[in-house]
């Protein structure tokens, strides 16, 4: 990732002619979007930062790849035009209908507000669920938008989330093979009943915990005919955070 090039599209989309500008924009030291420079990534605040006062689409600042606007803009050369047809539909008040076709079609929000919402990062990388992989890498693939009343509730705060993607079948049914998880990273407290990321040597594992007496703690795997549970000792887990959410809101 060129984060120079990532600076330059900053400057464009937000109209500042000098790092001075958008360092104002930003409320940062100026000295900061030179460090950047020679980084790879930039902080997600900024990010979210631009999404919210600017509109502009975290992933076209980091890729250049796709509209340079979230809302209702999209980049063409160095033309940016309006695309009339990406919130044609109702806000509120619409209804899951078929069209002349026999199709269902489902009503979008009509120009969300970015201000209600908190963008949570994907990270490249994989939980394992069983024996699998850990593709060892920090960089995020994407944001994704979650209501921030929806975050307030599940989070110790929105810069402490992440999303990961699950490989494996220990915590089937209850987390399959595939599945998205959101982890909190500032929860490593543990607790009965509650899930867990696990880093193993080079591997990310989720299980769910329950403490023993003597420092002890339990690893449980939903499957447990295919992976029985095992204890360990508290002090050899290294604990990432807690997974909060998936398909479903898990016990926090």
């Amino acid at each position: 990732m060129d984060n120079k090039n990532i600076i330059e599209r900053i400057l464009k989309a937000t109209g500042s002619k000098t790092q001075r500008e958008l360092a104002k924009v930003l409320e940062v030291p100026e000295q900061s979007i030179t460090d950047y420079k020679k980084k790879s990534g930039v902080p997600a605040t900024w990010l979210i930062k631009l999404c919210a006062s600017h509109k502009i689409n975290p992933n076209w600042i980091q890729t250049g790849v796709g509209p340079m606007y979230v809302e209702g803009k999209a980049e063409r050369g160095h033309e940016v035009l309006e695309n009339q047809e990406e919130y044609s539909c109702p806000s509120k008040g619409g209804k899951v209908e078929e069209d002349e076709n026999g199709e269902l079609t489902v009503p979008v929000l009509a120009k969300p507000s970015v201000d209600e919402y908190n963008y949570v990062p994907m990270v490249e990388a994989q939980l394992s669920a069983g024996g699998g992989s850990f593709m060892a890498s920090e960089r995020i693939k994407d944001y994704y938008a979650f209501r921030k009343p929806f975050i307030a509730n599940v989070a110790t705060s929105p810069k402490k989330l992440i999303l990961m993607r699950v490989t494996g079948d220990s915590m089937d049914p209850e987390i399959r093979n595939g599945a998205t998880v959101m982890i909190d990273l500032g929860r490593k407290h543990i607790k009965n009943n509650c899930i867990f990321a696990l880093g193993i040597e080079d591997t990310i594992i989720i299980k769910e915990l329950e403490r023993l007496p003597g420092g002890r703690v339990r690893v449980i795997s939903k499957n447990r005919t295919e992976y029985p549970p095992y204890e360990a000792d508290v002090a050899d887990l290294h604990i990432i955070g807690q997974v909060v959410w998936g398909d479903r809101l898990y016990p926090i």
